[in-house]
C-alpha cells in the first residue's frame, strides 16, 4: 500500500463485522487496536509466530475543504518493529528476532473533490500529498478527533490550514 492506487477506492459499511466493535473508538485507537488484536506482534516483522487476522485497514472520510466537499480514502498498514539478538563471542551470529512493542503506521490513499485530486503516502502522523497533473506537493499532519481526524496542511508553514475529516467508513483488509 505504499503507492497510491485508484483501484482501492470503494464504499465500506460501518457495520463491517470485522471492525464493528472497534468503531466506537477514535481513528488512531482503531489503528492500534487493529494492529494489536488482529496481527499480534507479527505485523510484518515484529517476530513471533504468524497469527491470523490483518494489520491493514481502509478508512473513508468526508472532508470539508472550505466549503467544497471532498472524500479522503486512506489505506493503513501497521508494522511492528523488531530487534535482533546476537550470540556471544568475537564473531557473533544472529540468534533470533524479537518484537520491540513499537510500531510504524504506513498510509497511502487519495483525496478527491470536484475541483482537485491528490494522492498521498506517509508514515505515522505525517503524509506527503501530490497533485498528479502538476506535481504540486505539500505535507499534511493528522491529528485525532472525536469524529475522525483533523488534517493540517503545511504544519510547519507557511500558513498552516486545518480541515476536519469525519470518519464515514472503516474495514479491515
Amino acid at each position: 500500500i505504499r503507492t497510491a492506487d485508484r483501484s482501492f477506492v470503494s464504499k465500506m459499511s460501518l457495520a463491517t463485522p470485522a471492525l464493528h466493535p472497534l468503531l466506537r473508538r477514535t481513528v488512531l485507537t482503531l489503528l492500534l487496536t487493529t494492529a494489536a488484536a488482529c496481527s499480534g506482534s507479527s505485523g510484518g516483522g515484529g517476530g513471533g509466530p504468524a497469527q491470523t487476522g490483518t494489520n491493514r485497514a481502509r478508512f473513508t472520510f468526508d472532508v470539508d475543504l472550505q466549503g467544497v466537499p471532498a472524500e479522503l480514502v486512506m489505506e493503513v498498514e501497521v508494522v511492528g518493529n523488531s530487534g535482533v539478538t546476537w550470540s556471544a563471542g568475537s564473531n557473533p551470529e544472529i540468534t533470533g528476532v524479537i518484537g520491540t512493542g513499537s510500531y510504524t503506521i504506513y498510509t497511502a490513499g487519495e483525496l478527491t473533490s470536484p475541483i482537485a485530486y491528490y494522492v498521498f503516502t506517509g508514515e505515522n502522523a505525517f503524509a506527503d500529498f501530490t497533485e498528479p497533473a502538476t506535481s504540486q506537493r505539500f505535507r499534511v499532519q493528522w491529528i485525532e478527533t472525536q469524529q475522525g481526524m483533523t488534517m493540517i496542511v503545511n504544519p510547519f508553514g507557511p500558513g498552516p490550514v486545518q480541515y476536519d475529516c469525519v470518519l464515514k467508513s472503516a474495514v479491515a483488509l
